[in-house]
C-alpha cells in the first residue's frame, strides 16, 4: 500500500498501465495495489470524472490511453494485416453482396425446425452451390454441418449432400432436416400417441443441471418431464422427428434465451402456450413443411450422408467431393458445448457434468477448454502460420502483464484452435477432387487485446495445405464482445484444390 495518500493515484495510474488494453476489475486493482476495493472505486470516479480513465464493459477500467487501440504504437491493427496478406499473397479483400446471416432460417420451411443460431443463411448456400454450377449427382461436404443447413439445400438442389458433426443434437437435427421422404401423416400419428401418453404418465427424473428448478417454472417443469417420459427411442425416421420436435420446444417454454449465448434473460408468459401446445404446433409446422417439399420430390438429390464425426481425424474418401461448404468454429468464439446444454441433458445425450466436459474436450478449442487440453500448444512452436509466432507472443504478453486474466493459457487456446482447423483444411484439401473448392465462412476475433485476423490466417494455413486462395470477400461488419467499438468483419474465404496427392508434410504434431 503505498505510505502517502497523494501517491495513490499514481499507484493507480501504473496498475492500469500494466493492465493495458484487457482493463482491470475494482477487486483486481485492490489486490495488486493490496488496497479496499472501496478506495480504489473512490480514485477511479475521480479519475474518470478527470477523463483519465473510462469504463468498459463486465465492470472493466482502463486508461483513456487504451480506448482507441488503433491509434498504439504497440497494437497491430486490421488495416496493417490486410496490406500485410495483400503483399505476402498478392490477393486484397472484395465485397460479398448477397444474403449471409442465419436469422432467415427461423422462417425457412425445413431450416426453422431447430433453433440453431449460428451459421449462415440457406440463401447463402444456395448462391455458393449456384455460382459453382455443379452437375446433377455432384458432391458437397460441410464437415462442420451444424443442423444442416449446407445439407438441405444440397439435397434440394439435385446433389449428393455429405456432413460431419460431432454436437450430438445438431448431428439429430441435420438428419431429420434431410429426411424430406418423410410421411407427414405419420409424423402427425406419431406425434399424438406422445401427446396421448403424456396424459397418463407421472413427471420423470429431473436432468443433472444445477439449475434446472431455475431454468423452468415449476408446471412447465413437470409437462416437460411427462413429455420426455414417453418419446420414442431415437433410430428410426418418424422417432427422430419427434425427438427433434421436443428439442425445439426446450428454451421457448423456459426462462433461457439463445441470442446467441444461453442465459437468462426473460420470464415466461403464464398465459403462454404449454410445453404440450408448443410440442404439437412444432409437430404440425413439420408436417406442413414437409408437405411442400413434396411438390420438388423430382429434383431431391439422394439420401443425405450425417455422421458423427470428428472432422480433424476423419474426412471424406479421396477425391469424392465437388465443393465443401462450411462455417468452423470462431477463433474463441461460441462454447457449443454451454449453449446447448440444455437440449444435450433432456435429450439423453450428456448424464453428467464429466459428460459436457468430455465432449467440450473433443471439440475444436475454445474458452472454456480443459486445461488438460491446451498444455501441448503452450510453446511457440510447430505452429500453423509464421503470423502466429507474433500474435501468440502478443497474446501471453498482454495476459502476463494482467496477471489476473480469466486464463493464462488462452494464447494456447488459440493455438490449438488453429491447429485444429489445419487437420480439418487438410482432409478436406484430399477428399475434393482437383479444382474442387471449399468454402469458408468466418469471422477475426479481438483476444485480450490482440487482433486475430482468422479469415487471413486460416486463407494463409489453406495454402500451406496445398489449396490456392481464391478470394476473401467481406459479407459484413460485426462488433467486437471485447469492445463495442472495435470494428470486425465476416468473411467468405474461397479455396480451390490445384493439386492432387497426399496431404503435406507437417500433418502431424
Amino acid at each position: 500500500m503505498p505510505s502517502e495518500p497523494d501517491a495513490f493515484p499514481d499507484a493507480l495510474r501504473a496498475a492500469l498501465s500494466d493492465t493495458g488494453a484487457l482493463g482491470a476489475t475494482v477487486l483486481q486493482l485492490a489486490s495488486r495495489l493490496d488496497d479496499s476495493p472501496v478506495r480504489v472505486e473512490a480514485a477511479l470516479d475521480t479519475l474518470r470524472r478527470d477523463g483519465e480513465v473510462l469504463r468498459m464493459g463486465r465492470g472493466l477500467w482502463m486508461l483513456r490511453d487504451f480506448e482507441r487501440l488503433e491509434t498504439r504504437d504497440d497494437f497491430v491493427d486490421p488495416a496493417e494485416f490486410v496490406e500485410r496478406f495483400r503483399r505476402e499473397e498478392g490477393i486484397g479483400l472484395a465485397r460479398y453482396n448477397g444474403p449471409i446471416t442465419f436469422r432467415s432460417n427461423e422462417s425457412t420451411p425445413v431450416h426453422r425446425w431447430w433453433p440453431y443460431v449460428q451459421g449462415y443463411s440457406a440463401e447463402f448456400v444456395e448462391g455458393m452451390i449456384a455460382r459453382r454450377g455443379l452437375p446433377p449427382g455432384a458432391s458437397v461436404l460441410d464437415p462442420f454441418a451444424g443442423s444442416g443447413t449446407t445439407l438441405v439445400e444440397a439435397r434440394r438442389s439435385g446433389l449428393r449432400a455429405v456432413g460431419f458433426e460431432l454436437l450430438p443434437p445438431a448431428v439429430l437435427a441435420a438428419r431429420v432436416k434431410t429426411r424430406f421422404e418423410l410421411g407427414p401423416d405419420d409424423l402427425g400419428r406419431a406425434g399424438e400417441a406422445v401427446v396421448r401418453a403424456t396424459d397418463r404418465t407421472t413427471p420423470g427424473v429431473l436432468p443433472f443441471l444445477r439449475e434446472t428448478r431455475r431454468q423452468f417454472d415449476g408446471a412447465t417443469l413437470d409437462e416437460l418431464r411427462r413429455l420426455r417420459n414417453v418419446l420414442p427411442p431415437e433410430g428410426s425416421p418418424v422417432a427422430d422427428a419427434v425427438r427433434v420436435a421436443f428439442g425445439r420446444i426446450l428454451i421457448p417454454s423456459s426462462r433461457l434465451h439463445r441470442s446467441p449465448c444461453l442465459g437468462y434473460g426473460r420470464r415466461r408468459d403464464p398465459g403462454g402456450p404449454t410445453p404440450v401446445e408448443r410440442f404439437r404446433a412444432a409437430i404440425l409446422e413439420m408436417q406442413s413443411d414437409l408437405e411442400g417439399a413434396a411438390a420438388t420430390r423430382d429434383r431431391w438429390g439422394p439420401p443425405a450422408l450425417v455422421e458423427a464425426r470428428d472432422a480433424r481425424h476423419e474426412g471424406a474418401p479421396p477425391g469424392s467431393i465437388d465443393l465443401a461448404i462450411t462455417s468452423p468454429p470462431y477463433v474463441n468464439g461460441m462454447d457449443y458445448v454451454m449453449n446447448y446444454k440444455i437440449d444435450l441433458a433432456w435429450l439423453g445425450y450428456a448424464r453428467s457434468y464429466a459428460d459436457l466436459r468430455a465432449l467440450r474436450g473433443a471439440e475444436v478449442a475454445c474458452d472454456n477448454l480443459p486445461r488438460s487440453e491446451t498444455a501441448a500448444y503452450r510453446a511457440l512452436r510447430d505452429l500453423p502460420d509464421p503470423w502466429l509466432r507474433e500474435i501468440l507472443g502478443r497474446l501471453r504478453d498482454n495476459i502476463a502483464r494482467k496477471r489476473n486474466y480469466r486464463r493464462d493459457d488462452m494464447h494456447a487456446v488459440v493455438h490449438r484452435y488453429f491447429a485444429d482447423l489445419r487437420r480439418v483444411l487438410v482432409r478436406v484439401h484430399r477428399a475434393l477432387k482437383p479444382d474442387g473448392r471449399l468454402v469458408l465462412v468466418v469471422g477475426d476475433s479481438l483476444l485480450a487485446g490482440v487482433y486475430v485476423p482468422g479469415d487471413l490466417l486460416l486463407a494463409r494455413i489453406g495454402r500451406r495445405a496445398g489449396f490456392s486462395i481464391e478470394a476473401i470477400e467481406v459479407a459484413r461488419t460485426r462488433r467486437s464482445g471485447q469492445r463495442r467499438s472495435f470494428g470486425l468483419r465476416e468473411s467468405v474465404v474461397t479455396l480451390r484444390r490445384t493439386r492432387a496427392g497426399s496431404a503435406p508434410r507437417g500433418t502431424r504434431r
